[in-house]
């Protein structure tokens, strides 16, 4: 019997996935792979004048990454707020801010 392996091809190889340009000082890679994501946030059951801009990756391809990097996602800039990791901290939820 062989032991289950996790597969996350699914946020870096497929129709799903969105390729951001990456704009850091501290990281190697000049792209990054994930599902983005820009719902409206909830704010006390109303829909608050904002958006949420969230940018689903693998954790291990974003370690590199700081708070104030910027990624280029469809031609829009964004600045990296706050790094969110998801359950086992495989996925980590990136925070965004529109700039």
């Amino acid at each position: 019997m062989s032991a289950w392996s996790e597969n996350l091809d699914f946020f870096t190889q497929n129709e799903f996935s969105t390729v951001a340009a990456v704009n850091s000082v501290t990281a190697t890679f000049l792209t990054l792979s994930g599902i983005f994501d820009q719902s409206y946030e909830d704010l006390f059951g109303e829909l608050a004048t904002g958006r949420k801009f969230v940018f689903k990756v693998q954790t291990q391809l974003a370690i590199e990454l700081r708070s104030g990097d910027r990624l280029i996602i469809d031609a829009k800039a964004y600045q990296i707020v706050e790094f969110n990791p998801i359950g086992d901290g495989k996925l980590t939820n990136i925070i965004l801010k529109e700039t």
